[in-house]
């Protein structure tokens, strides 16, 4: 009976603060929209009187964290009444101290989370980009003086328009065309006063917003804000406040997302200025502080980093990316168990973003997935929720959804290329449902507008689809007849190369059925939804996969998974070719499957001569298919081949050779597959004499690459060495006349010593 009474009364309370707070609500409003019809300045001064009074007492912990109707009643009306705040300002009396009062508790009360609170709140996109557009004309660039008389109105403004504005959809027609150089002019002058730091600090929030929107990010690129960003990086002598010292660095940050604001960053040498400044911002920031600061700087310096250098460096050897590695995993691991989007000053989706570039070194992804166990798990996590969130139509930051969606996507299928973690992946159960999802209905996951992505980042469907076809073929059994009804060669190329692609199809389809994605779109005969599947139908009946190799092809995503798909899965064989004016040499995955194939450079040669050669390793191809065609005999265990057979040997007789020599299975599995004939076994066993160290290191590293850091034994190596050896003194008769130095050194012992995380080779 006692708590029954003390619930009704809890709910009494409850509703009489409700409507108390509604009718202090609505009385602030009414006096706040009488302002303009003051007939007397005695009149005027006794209302913002009296609403200054309601404000502090509204906002008793100075905040308006809480009490969101009463910020929205500020809002809504506040934009009428500038104007006379305006005039009041202007004339230095009464009147003028007493809104500047009014407006500076304003303003203090309006700062921080409550406006970013608010305007999240709101489900109504239409009203936001209304409050948005009620303001932004108000901002005048004759607010900004040399003395301080409307800085408590400006710091009223200012916050509104960057609240709201990365909700709502902006052109740079909704701005004053030179707002962002008088903003500059106005920080230059102003910067070094403290007393003005408020102010500094709110246009920084308002040009670091506008950083991420794309339509505006020209505009703050083009008003010199990267070069005096990183002119305040290097300045000598004290940092500014914290505060602002940290805004600085989020805008180089911001914009370090966009591609053309990276080659103005790196003209700039702005990843040399943040090297320059560290010391001095160690010393003028407390330990808290610098490490905020240090960590968007980390993430500034991947941004600008060219993914050529990500790929040939070693992350134990990067300090900066080891540090934000670190941050970014806890983070991510964190987020899942909590449910935070932000990191000092950056969105989730930023920093999947990061890592979306830093996975493309196969040793970070492996890293990072080896010493943070659930960070798989926590990555596939993620995603369920957010593909979630994303299919939800009324939400309003629909924009960071979908890119924090993209980036998990992305992740997860650099992370499928790797067979290790596939059984994780297959074994949740929800993730794979929500993948498909993703893959076949992917526009009910995806806004109509993305803030900055970067280059190396694919769309979601294409992504998903990759993710599952990976998942896949590492169980894919292709039929024997479909293998069998080659006709043709496939070319697989990056489209940043089809100007070459087809030069090359034109003059090869003269000569040879050639297969390439773009003929079949003209010719009408791809017949799935999905384009990918005709790719991959084509390698299956292909007798050759002609590859153009380049940088765009080895940073491409879907290029790789075709590879690995004619390499791994279906043993094709490769034709490597190099288009003119191609400096790029192969490295990373794409040099491991195409290591010791004869290849043609069109850029060493005429193209009619280059042509001429890639036609004969083509015929030569043709005819080992017809030998193997010929001959599906399995030779018995522990039996000797015939030499006569020796040059038809097929794959399947290379296997066996490898089994009957007892040669280590891994070892086995990555190269037997890599020689087509007993020839091509004599080949290499000339050419390991002549470079043996070179050779055992290659095969070290990709024998590394292949089994996820696991070490060749070097007994198991010799085994192999010895055996081709062996083979070419019994089937090679220039063996025989070999220099007594050469069987010296045949006859080496190998000695590996560790150091670090190098090896060291001795013979």
């Amino acid at each position: 009976m006692i708590a029954d009474i003390f619930k009704t009364a809890t709910q009494m309370s409850g509703d009489i603060n409700t409507v108390s707070y509604q009718m202090v609500t609505n009385d602030f409003a009414t006096a706040l929209k009488s302002l303009p019809f003051c007939s007397t300045s005695d009149r005027y001064a006794a209302i913002i009187e009296r609403l200054t009074i309601q404000l502090k007492q509204a906002t008793p912990n100075g905040l308006l964290l809480e009490n969101k109707p009463f910020l929205l009643a500020i809002v809504d009306n506040l934009y009428r009444i500038i104007p006379i705040f305006d005039k009041k300002l202007s004339d230095v009396n009464d009147s003028s101290r007493q809104t500047n009062l009014f407006l500076e508790t304003l303003a203090n009360a309006c700062q921080g989370l409550c406006l970013f609170n608010l305007f999240f709140a709101i489900k109504d996109s239409y009203r936001l980009d209304i409050i948005f557009h009620n303001y932004i004309p108000l901002l005048k660039q004759s607010y900004f003086t040399h003395d301080s008389k409307y800085d408590h109105l400006l710091n009223c403004l200012l916050p509104i328009i960057t609240s709201s504005s990365p909700l709502v959809a902006i052109t740079e027609n909704d701005l004053a065309p030179n707002m962002f150089s008088y903003l500059l002019d106005f920080v230059k002058i102003n910067l070094k006063y403290e007393e003005r730091a408020k102010l500094i600090n709110n246009i920084l929030h308002l040009v670091k917003v506008s950083s991420i929107l794309p339509k505006l990010t020209p505009m703050v690129i083009n008003s010199d804000w990267p070069n005096a960003c990183i002119q305040w990086m290097k300045r000598i002598g004290r940092r500014p406040l914290y505060t602002t010292d940290f805004l600085i660095n989020l805008i180089l940050q911001k914009l370090a997302r966009n591609a053309a604001a990276v080659d103005v960053l790196n003209q700039l040498n702005c990843d040399k200025a943040l090297t320059e400044s560290n010391e001095q911002m160690k010393k003028d920031h407390n330990e808290e502080e610098y490490s905020s600061i240090y960590f968007v700087q980390c993430i500034i310096h991947a941004l600008l980093i060219e993914a050529k250098e990500i790929k040939q460096k070693s992350i134990i050897s990067d300090e900066r990316m080891c540090h934000v590695l670190e941050q970014m995993i806890s983070f991510l691991i964190s987020t899942a168990q909590n449910g935070s989007i932000f990191y000092k000053g950056c969105h989730i989706s930023e920093i999947l973003c990061v890592l979306c570039k830093l996975f493309i070194n196969d040793d970070i992804l492996k890293k990072c997935l080896n010493d943070n166990h659930g960070l798989l798990d926590c990555l596939s996590q993620l995603l369920i929720q957010y593909a979630a969130m994303s299919s939800d139509s009324t939400r309003i930051y629909q924009m960071l959804t979908d890119e924090t969606l993209l980036g998990l996507v992305n992740l997860l299928w650099s992370i499928s290329f790797h067979e290790s973690y596939h059984e994780n992946l297959k074994s949740n159960v929800n993730l794979m449902q929500t993948l498909s999802n993703i893959a076949t209905s992917s526009s009910l996951y995806t806004s109509r507008h993305f803030r900055a992505i970067p280059r190396d980042v694919s769309s979601l469907k294409q992504a998903a689809e990759g993710i599952l076809w990976n998942l896949r073929r590492s169980h894919l059994t292709v039929p024997k007849e479909k293998l069998e009804e080659k006709s043709h060669i496939m070319i697989s190329y990056s489209h940043c190369d089809s100007t070459f692609c087809r030069e090359l199809v034109d003059n090869l389809s003269h000569r040879i059925p050639v297969w390439v994605d773009y003929k079949q779109k003209h010719l009408g005969t791809v017949h799935s939804d999905d384009l990918w599947e005709e790719i991959a139908g084509a390698m299956e009946t292909a007798t050759t996969i002609v590859v153009i190799v380049s940088k765009d092809y080895y940073d491409s995503k879907s290029c790789r998974q075709e590879l690995s798909y004619a390499c791994d899965t279906l043993k094709k064989r490769i034709v490597p070719i190099y288009a003119p004016n191609q400096k790029y040499k192969a490295s990373g995955w794409l040099g491991i499957r195409i290591a010791g194939q004869k290849y043609v450079h069109f850029g060493r040669n005429a193209f009619t001569d280059a042509l001429n050669e890639l036609m004969s390793i083509l015929t030569l191809e043709q005819n080992f298919i017809a030998a193997e065609k010929s001959s599906d005999t399995v030779l018995p265990t522990e039996t000797k081949v015939d030499e006569k057979r020796l040059k038809t040997w097929t794959t399947k007789d290379i296997r066996q050779w490898f089994l009957d020599n007892h040669i280590q299975n891994d070892l086995t599995t990555l190269l037997s597959d890599q020689f087509h004939t007993g020839t091509a076994l004599i080949i290499y066993a000339r050419h390991l004499k002549q470079f043996y160290h070179r050779e055992y290191a290659q095969v070290s590293t990709n024998y590394y690459n292949k089994f996820n850091g696991k070490r060749l034994q070097t007994l198991d190596y010799i085994t192999f060495v010895d055996a081709l050896w062996r083979l070419r003194e019994e089937y090679d008769p220039e063996s025989k006349t070999e220099d007594i130095s050469d069987r010296c050194n045949s006859n080496s012992v190998v000695r590996v010593i560790n150091s670090g995380s190098k090896e060291t080779i001795f013979l």
